[in-house]
């Protein structure tokens, strides 16, 4: 499991003071991000070197408790699953106490960037997520 630690923004939030629903996707994004450059892969190299793209196929979330303002927030990434071509992450979204506020689920495939067919993840890549692995 990866931790990442971050704080609800007044700009993560609706005119109720309550975290908009689409920026929970946001913050377990944020969380990926760190997680794949803690791992030296990086995003930016992925996009300059212009091989492969690591598109989201399909995005899922829950939502148990309201986050506001100022809430403190630990985000768990596990990889649930690891094929040739793709992976699903699992980000739990845990308050200070413990609670689970949300839940998300993101399927990821990698594709050539310029034809968009299947190809095979990198090496480092399966590395990175093996160790995240549930």
């Amino acid at each position: 499991m990866f931790e990442y630690a971050t704080t609800v923004r007044l700009f993560d939030t609706d005119a109720a003071g309550v975290l908009f629903f689409g920026n929970q996707f946001r913050l377990a994004h944020a969380a990926y991000e760190e997680f794949m450059e803690v791992n030296g892969i990086c995003f930016d190299e992925i996009l300059r070197d212009g091989r492969i793209m690591l598109p989201i196929t399909k995005a899922e979330a829950d939502y148990q408790k309201p986050l506001h303002v100022g809430d403190r927030l630990t985000i768990e990434v596990r990889a649930e699953s690891i094929t040739e071509h793709s992976y699903t992450l699992s980000f739990q979204l845990k308050k200070e106490d413990g609670s689970l506020a949300g839940h998300i689920r993101t399927v990821h495939v990698c594709v050539d960037a310029r034809t968009w067919e299947k190809t095979p993840l990198s090496t480092a890549l399966k590395d990175a997520l093996q160790s995240i692995h549930s």
